[in-house]
């Protein structure tokens, strides 16, 4: 069963834990396998972004970042990805809360033997695995396919006219029913508000608190053009329905066609700003997602001059996570780079030719997650 090589990534900044875990797995693992260690939660982004993983281990004190929010972060951006939370101390209410948001199980470094270690990592990599098989059974259903028809009905036709820009959005879902999101908000003060958002897990789940996630938002953006309070108060709304077992990855922009300044607010969900040269400004996470605490207040950027050329974007981890037949990871330096090499062409093509190179680097394999790119262009 274990034939192919076992690729783990132990996210760890104690080299005495690094070396024990390795001696546990050499003295039990009976099959190779590739351990890679990173000391900090940002590189355990980044190679999970760019890199496919069979299972994570993940302590939960790192010096970027400690407790639970360590594992609502790095879920965020491996949603597939089995995560073994590993912990210092004997807290059974963190197990709970972790196992609950989508950990695979939780182990005390100091209890931890080989038999323990390897039977946890085989259990993880078997329950995801049929856990996949089994979601990809019950989107077959015509259940499903009748609400993946009334879903697409939410999303936007096509963008507003909006002088100044060029902006499109495309999302390509992988099941019948999505967890991707993306929008187009009229706002009171004649700014619009661009939205793009990823619903933890996928199936049937996902898709309805996507539903309650826009008319939310919608709603909100009625009454305040405050994209980081427009956040905020969705996010109280979802924490007390979603009950930890969903969260939401989102960004929602406000873009000032007057002015020619963006301001944004971002719980979880990276963006992109690539100006005129060859400079490129993230649209980092301000906040935790939504959904994960109640009392997260999530803050909007300074405001950000756009010029004519610029271009930004946000896309899902759909994008980054596709996989080449060799296990490779397409990243977001490529989509990057694509999406650089394309910026003279319209907002649609760009979006069209990102697709292509996805599916070509995929080599037409099936789709894993649902994939959802908005591009923004300032023209002359």
């Amino acid at each position: 069963m274990y034939e192919e090589r076992v690729h783990i990534l132990l996210v760890e900044d104690d080299p005495d834990d690094v070396y024990v875990m390795r001696n546990l797995l050499g003295d039990r693992w009976d099959a190779p396998f590739e351990l890679v260690n990173v000391e900090l939660l940002s590189a355990a982004i980044q190679r999970c972004q760019e890199d496919r993983f069979d299972v994570v281990l993940l302590d939960l004190g790192l010096p970027d970042s400690t407790g639970l929010e360590t594992f609502y972060s790095l879920y965020a951006y491996a949603t597939d990805v089995p995560i073994v939370v590993l912990s210092g101390y004997d807290d059974e209410r963190t197990a709970v809360q972790a196992v609950q948001a989508g950990a695979q199980d939780y182990l005390v470094k100091g209890q931890l033997t080989d038999h323990l270690l390897v039977r946890s990592i085989r259990y993880a990599i078997e329950r995801s695995r049929r856990y996949h098989a089994e979601e990809a059974m019950r989107d077959t259903s015509e259940e499903f396919r009748a609400a993946g028809e009334i879903q697409k009905k939410l999303y936007p036709v096509q963008p507003p006219p909006l002088q100044g820009f060029d902006l499109a959005g495309a999302l390509y879902p992988a099941k019948a029913t999505a967890g991707d999101y993306f929008d187009y908000i009229p706002m009171p003060d004649g700014c619009l508000g661009i939205v793009v958002g990823d619903v933890s897990s996928h199936g049937m789940g996902p898709a309805l608190v996507m539903s309650e996630t826009r008319a939310c938002l919608r709603t909100l953006a009625q009454a305040s053009s405050d994209v980081g309070e427009i956040l905020t108060r969705a996010n109280r709304v979802l924490a007390a329905d979603t009950s930890d077992f969903h969260f939401v990855t989102l960004a929602m922009a406000r873009l000032d066609p007057l002015e020619k300044t963006l301001v944004y607010a971002s719980a979880g969900q990276r963006g992109y700003l690539l100006h005129s040269g060859c400079d490129v400004t993230i649209l980092d996470s301000t906040s935790l997602p939504l959904g994960v605490r109640e009392d997260t207040q999530v803050p909007s950027s300074a405001p950000l001059r756009l010029h004519p050329g610029d271009l930004f974007t946000f896309f899902t981890d759909g994008v980054v996570e596709a996989e080449s037949p060799g296990r490779v990871r397409f990243g977001f330096s490529r989509a990057l780079e694509t999406i650089r090499s394309e910026r003279d062409r319209p907002a649609q093509e760009i979006i069209d030719s990102l697709y292509r190179e996805i599916t070509g680097f995929a080599r037409n394999h099936p789709q894993r997650d649902d994939i959802t790119i908005v591009v923004v262009k300032v023209l002359e």
